[in-house]
């Protein structure tokens, strides 16, 4: 049985590699930049570059999530 978690990733890998097969896969979905190979390697699922992934969390702290 697959936990809430682990189905949450398995979403993620699925996204991951559609980004793959469209092009999309290392392009920032917020500001159009490449993400690093660094973050990438670290991170595969992220959709974020690290730039855009501490304003996302800077603006959640700021609302209370």
């Amino acid at each position: 049985r697959i936990s809430d978690r682990g189905r949450k990733l398995l979403v993620k890998i699925k996204e991951a590699l559609e980004r793959l097969d469209n092009g999309t896969f290392g392009i920032c979905e917020a500001c159009g930049e490449e993400i690093s190979e660094k973050r990438l390697k670290a991170r595969p699922v992220t959709t974020l570059c690290i730039e855009c992934k501490k304003k996302q969390e800077t603006e959640e702290k700021l609302r209370g999530l």
